[in-house]
């Protein structure tokens, strides 16, 4: 036995309150995985699809382990609400036990202080006939900085397949499909009483085994090292959601090893006599008909509107990682470009955190909003959601990518007719559209208008905890980076109206990455406009400029942003358009002007004086001279004037004259 699964039986560990019994009760309804490892790693060996982020960074180890032992299958046949029955005939023993060999990847702290006590453990995704991590890669910086440990299980046939495809050295070992002396497979799926094609059968079992190594419950190595968990969720997206799904109704009511279920973009129906909460996160693509199962005591449905089912944030997370280890790009032909904007993993951190108190005897998560349905519409049509006008789904937890919208965003595609090797995945993949410039400056005055409208509705969903207050700056972060509204009006960052021609403007605009701002200015009063001089490609406000020419200014500025080229499409520039014009600025850097009118010459002791006129058409004078001065005529000589001007900007005048006193007569 592991040393956690003796800590477990020795009481250093709280025990885990599951159902009527414990985890430590239930250890011995799962059959005693044998645990190895870590796998080493070499520059000809690495796990499949080992994670890019900087582990270290953040205190992590990533570690693969494989174990192996007995499993059986399960009569999963009956209501959701009758437990499956085990199978205990067939196999090697006719005893109902099937050999089996797979692995866990594990990503935790190194630190057991920075442990949160609570691991995520994945039933991996073989949708793409490839192990996938799709809710590791939705937002794996939340889990990385919040003290998780994360466990990917490879459960089913088609991955563990893939993986010995792909590494046959590392992974030639695995099998999770009992054989005949052939090699092949020869799961007896129930209630066929004869073998037929292979299945999953085996899966739940070795599923449940997998989280019972991570309690201490296998022989051998401890896949979590140092590491004590005191809180287990279980979570899956798609189809390992829907087999999760299964294995909630059927099988966690043997096993009794996991404390909470998280189910991503897997619609389906649970039964309501369990004490283990789950909280199911649904995109518009499961959601465009009406899904009924009714939130309860232990069940919270959160539907996101628009949404796509894979989504953005998960794509770019897995892309670099499975294109790497697959030699290939994932390229997709869609009818629409692919991919809602929607930033449902958000919610899924909100889920992890509610999951985690209310499995601890903490306040149950907020009951969401269900999409909104026509009542009118046919029973058979794929998509019944009531859309406004632009297109965007009504109802569900609404996130700002469809309450303050610059995009149409949706759940909806369909394949297109470029090929690719990810096309077959575009109903799956939903898309988004940009607005156009005529739409998005009806809607939003400006940036800050925009953001404005952003920030009320992402504060008010973290009061309402669909997203966490952490996850508030990293939402208001992204919607900065929209890069098709126009900037702000550019303001002098001085508070002066009038300046000498050197000053610094400032606007609000997109933070998008390769973006800069192109400023304008006119003499005329926006007749006419031309490029600031000196000002060529800004790259962020404020901008110190100065102008040569006195005159009345204004000012405008719009955005141009370098979208780079993906599988999708070709490189482009987003330019928005431009500002509102500002107020006029006044330059005026030449100075005050000044008449001197002085006699050439005048007669000792003759009453002489030089007129004085000063005059400013800018802002005004500060020192004015004008008047008369008297000239000295006591005695003949020379006699030099000099008089000086200043306006209100500190610009200076000097006018000079000389005046030559003589004998009179």
């Amino acid at each position: 036995m592991g040393t956690r699964f003796a800590a477990l039986l020795a009481g250093v560990v709280a025990v885990l309150l599951i159902g009527t019994g414990s985890a430590d009760a239930a250890m011995s309804d799962v059959e005693t995985p044998t645990v190895t490892g870590p796998v080493p790693v070499t520059a000809t060996s690495t796990p499949w699809a080992a994670t890019d982020k900087p582990l270290a960074s953040y205190g992590y180890v990533e570690q693969e382990f494989k174990y192996s032992g007995d499993a059986f299958a399960y009569d999963t046949t009956g209501d959701i609400d009758q437990t499956a029955t085990r199978i205990t005939t067939g196999g090697p023993g006719a005893d109902g036990k099937h050999p089996y060999k797979t692995r866990m990847i594990v990503r935790r702290p190194a630190d057991p202080a920075d442990f949160n006590g609570t691991v995520v453990v994945e039933w991996q995704n073989v949708t793409a006939q490839f192990d996938l991590e799709a809710n590791w890669f939705g937002d794996p910086d939340y889990l990385l900085k919040n003290g998780y440990a994360y466990v990917a299980i490879s459960a089913q046939r088609v991955g563990v397949n893939s993986l010995r495809s792909w590494n046959a050295a590392r992974y030639g070992d695995l099998d999770v499909s009992d054989r005949d002396p052939g090699g092949v497979e020869t799961i007896c799926p129930p209630p066929t009483p004869a073998c037929v094609l292979p299945s999953d059968a085996l899966s739940y079992d070795i599923y449940g085994a997998g989280i019972k190594a991570l309690l201490g419950g296998g022989n051998g190595a401890d896949p979590l090292g140092p590491l004590v968990p005191t809180t287990t969720i279980a979570t899956g997206e798609s189809q390992s959601g829907g087999r999760l799904n299964t294995y909630y109704n059927k099988i966690q009511p043997i096993h009794e090893l996991a404390d909470a279920f998280l189910l991503t973009v897997a619609p389906g129906t649970i039964r309501d006599d369990r004490p283990e909460p789950m909280i199911r996160v649904l995109s518009e693509n499961e959601n465009r008909v009406p899904r009924t199962a009714p939130d309860a005591a232990n069940y919270r449905q959160w539907e996101v509107a628009g949404g796509s089912h894979l989504p953005r944030m998960a794509f770019e997370n897995f892309q670099a990682p499975v294109e790497r280890d697959l030699g290939l790009t994932l390229s997709a032909s869609c009818t629409k470009y692919p991919l809602s904007r929607v930033q449902w993993p958000l919610v899924v951190n909100s889920a992890y955190a509610h999951l985690v108190d209310w499995a601890n005897g903490g306040a149950a998560p907020p009951i969401a909003p269900r999409g909104q349905y026509d009542p009118g519409a046919d029973p058979a049509a794929t998509d019944q959601l009531v859309r406004n006008g632009l297109g965007i789904a009504e109802g569900g937890i609404r996130l700002p990518e469809v309450t303050v919208p610059v995009r149409v965003n949706t759940g909806i595609n369909t394949i297109g007719s470029g090929g690719g090797i990810f096309s077959a995945f575009c109903p799956l993949l939903g898309s988004t559209e940009d607005l156009s410039d005529g739409t998005v400056l009806a809607r939003y005055k400006d940036f800050a208008d925009y953001m404005g409208k952003v920030a009320q509705q992402t504060y008010a969903l973290a009061g309402q905890g669909f997203i966490l207050p952490q996850d508030v700056p990293r939402l208001l972060a992204m919607h900065r980076a929209v890069p098709n509204v126009r900037p702000t009006v550019p303001v002098r960052s001085a508070g002066a109206a009038q300046n000498k021609g050197a000053f610094t403007l400032t606007w609000r605009g997109t933070q998008a990455p390769q973006s800069t701002f192109e400023l304008q200015h006119s003499k005329d009063g926006g007749m006419t406009w031309s490029a600031v001089a000196g000002a060529g490609a800004i790259d962020n406000p404020p901008f110190a400029l100065t102008e040569a020419e006195d005159g009345n200014w204004t000012y405008r500025v719009r955005s141009n942003t370098t979208i780079p080229a993906d599988a999708v499409r070709a490189e482009y520039v987003q330019t928005t358009p431009f500002s509102v014009r500002s107020s006029p600025t006044l330059v005026d850097g030449s100075g005050p002007k000044i008449k001197l009118d002085c006699p050439k010459q005048v007669e000792v002791g003759e009453k002489a004086f030089a007129v004085i006129e000063a005059s400013d058409k800018g802002v005004g004078l500060a020192k004015d001279p004008s008047g008369k001065q008297r000239i000295k005529t006591g005695k003949q000589g020379k006699q030099r004037i000099k008089v000086k001007a200043t306006d209100k900007l500190g610009n200076k005048s000097v006018a000079k004259c000389k005046v030559e006193v003589v004998k009179k007569g």
